[in-house]
């Protein structure tokens, strides 16, 4: 699930359009939030002024800036990105082609890594995400739709959300409101989306649509990022992620369109113009999606959602396309001709 040259780079704000992304300025400088354990036992809410959750405020001075290598125009390490591009991928493809259950495994190992980046940094605002129970409840969710269908995820999924409740009351936060939305949103962002692609992956031929899934998001990432660093000058949303233009997105949609056309014609036996609208539908979902991680990225004030993947960031950053899309798929798969 982790597209070959998708945009995860050092930089802030990667983006599967592509574009090399700007080097952090002094107002996206990393600060000393509270650690886990301090919001929970403490019962203050985090302030940049305050000295007891903020010590670096007793001293009035600025965190010293962090030096950042300069990739050019990459904007990442290239070479590390498509080493471990190519290094999942090729499991990836491996799993779902040779043994499709295999790639449950994978599933269930990125959603667990990936929510537990997503609470580590939502906690960074000051509230605590329930971590455990999510990461648990997304496995359970993950396994129950595997097993059971569209029904027992959606008994799961609720099942978790009380279970979530139920651990918040027992701790006895004191913004037990905001930590328990927080925790639902993450479940909701990477459990319940993921459930999409399980879900997919049990029909007949699952293993084929999941293929068509996902080569058609690495490639919309691909394009994306090869038109944007050759010809992107038109920004789509300069003030979330001003790297993100407009010639990258027509490059998503070409490379998105190419390969689901293909795939559609050579493993389906579809109408050619269903990958076609495919392949336009995709890229838009995946850089709504992209663009809803740069901004809870962005208002975290961080630079990527962790450090598992050099050259891409954390699985979130490779994540943030796919999840939001894997619904949309679904229903192209249910209402387009020679699919489901």
């Amino acid at each position: 699930m982790i597209s070959l040259t998708g945009p995860g780079s050092p930089a802030s704000d990667p983006a599967p359009l592509g574009e090399p992304d700007p080097v952090p300025h002094a107002s996206s400088l990393e600060t000393p939030y509270p650690k886990r354990r301090e919001l929970r036992n403490s019962g203050k809410d985090y302030s940049p002024e305050d000295l007891e959750t903020n010590p670096a405020a007793e001293t009035g001075q600025d965190v010293p800036e962090v030096a950042q290598k300069d990739y050019g125009r990459a904007g990442r390490n290239l070479p590390a990105a498509i080493g471990i591009g190519l290094l999942i991928g090729g499991v990836v493809l491996a799993s779902l082609i040779v043994y499709p259950i295999s790639f449950l495994f994978i599933i269930l190992i990125a959603i667990v890594a990936a929510m537990w980046e997503l609470a580590n940094a939502l906690s960074r605002s000051g509230s605590l995400v329930s971590r455990i129970p999510t990461m648990v409840s997304a496995a359970c969710m993950v396994v129950a739709t595997f097993v059971g269908g569209r029904e027992a995820l959606w008994v799961t999924f609720a099942a978790s959300a009380g279970a979530v409740m139920l651990f918040t009351m027992v701790e006895r936060r004191k913004n037990a409101v905001k930590d328990v939305s927080l925790s639902l949103f993450a479940l909701t962002y990477v459990g319940l989306m993921a459930c999409f692609v399980v879900y997919l992956l049990t029909q007949p031929d699952g293993n084929l649509y999941v293929i068509l899934f996902l080569a058609s998001v690495v490639a919309s990432d691909t394009g994306g990022y090869v038109f944007g660093v050759l010809w992107g000058k038109h920004p789509i949303a300069p003030r979330i992620s001003p790297k993100k233009s407009w010639e990258g997105y027509i490059g998503s949609v070409v490379f998105a369109a190419a390969v689901a056309t293909i795939l559609a014609v050579t493993l389906f036996d579809a109408p050619f113009w269903t990958g076609l609208v495919f392949g336009a539908v995709i890229p838009a979902f995946a850089t709504l999606g992209d663009f809803s991680e740069s901004m809870i990225k962005r208002d975290l004030d961080l630079k990527d959602m962790g450090t598992l993947l050099p050259g891409h960031g954390g699985v979130m950053d490779r994540l943030d396309s796919i999840l939001p899309t894997a619904p949309v798929a679904l229903v192209m798969f249910s209402i387009l001709p020679g699919y489901l």
